[in-house]
């Protein structure tokens, strides 16, 4: 009984097999799917499969959210307020068609790791610039999520290229959400960023395969110091396969490599952990 609580079903690389994708989920013991969006577009997407391809699947119950990522932040350059609030007016349409299908604000957020995405720096922006219209996005969908009282589910990244101790994204994605509640998702918080956020805020971490990237021995450590009933599984697929299949396709069915891995860094066995992270997934989104 495993929850994938962040999964992008409708990418274009699962559109070859994507019932045998499905299948292996199932099979793998996924009963619960979260089809997150990043866009208008994909909002409506996401929402659209889980009302047809992924209705009525024996095992699997399937939910999507609205959300507009950082990364789509550069396309609201022109005249931002006006934009940006047009599309997140439609976000909240989307949600209306079917609150009972549509459980979270997001995936939004902040994301400073620009030198390795230079598609994502045109330019006719300065970093700057990048940066304060990101803030304004993040805002209008924490704002939404607040009026729609919804959890917010949130992408945040920092640069660490340079320095492996910066966590100027985290530290501003903290104050600006931690009196609302809701996901920090496939979670990169150093030490600090955890023992604040477990302490200090209603947000639940969500744990992708980046646990199980030999270099990221901080992470598994926010595993053990977690408590359960913080803790969230997901993929984040098609991307960030675990260290097992680097370089392929991500997809649901690696919940269970990574609830693997968080049962020997408990100590506590699978089914405790499938268990409760199951719960912890169905309060968060009121499912």
């Amino acid at each position: 009984m495993l929850t994938d609580t962040h999964a992008h079903l409708y990418w274009e690389s699962f559109k070859s097999d994507f019932d045998e994708v499905i299948q292996r989920a199932i099979d793998a013991g996924i009963s619960i799917i979260i089809n997150v969006g990043v866009d208008v577009e994909k909002s409506k997407e996401a929402l659209r499969q889980t009302q047809e391809e992924l209705a009525n699947i024996p095992g699997l119950s399937t939910y999507a959210t609205i959300g507009i990522h950082p990364h789509e932040a550069i396309k609201y350059s022109s005249n931002p307020d006006v934009s940006i609030h047009q599309d997140i007016v439609i976000l909240e349409q989307i949600y209306l068609s079917n609150t009972a299908k549509v459980v979270a604000v997001g995936e939004c957020g902040l994301d400073s790791f620009f030198d390795s995405n230079p598609g994502f720096t045109p330019p006719s922006l300065t970093i700057p610039q990048i940066k304060d219209l990101q803030r304004k996005l993040f805002q209008t969908q924490i704002d939404l999520a607040k009026k729609l009282n919804l959890p917010l589910i949130i992408h945040c990244r920092d640069d660490r290229s340079q320095n492996p101790n910066n966590s100027e994204c985290w530290n501003e994605v903290v104050k600006m959400t931690k009196d609302h509640f809701g996901i920090y998702h496939c979670y990169s918080g150093l030490p600090q960023t955890t023992n604040y956020i477990l302490q200090n805020t209603n947000f639940l971490i969500s744990f992708a395969a980046t646990i199980t990237y030999p270099k990221n021995d901080y992470l598994r450590e926010a595993v053990k110091l977690a408590p359960l009933d913080r803790i969230l599984l997901e993929t984040d697929c098609p991307f960030l396969p675990p260290q097992s299949k680097r370089g392929q396709r991500n997809e649901p069915s690696a919940v269970k490599e990574i609830v693997e891995l968080i049962t020997d860094l408990k100590g506590i066995s699978l089914e405790e952990v499938a268990e409760q992270t199951t719960t912890n997934a169905k309060k968060i989104f009121n499912i």
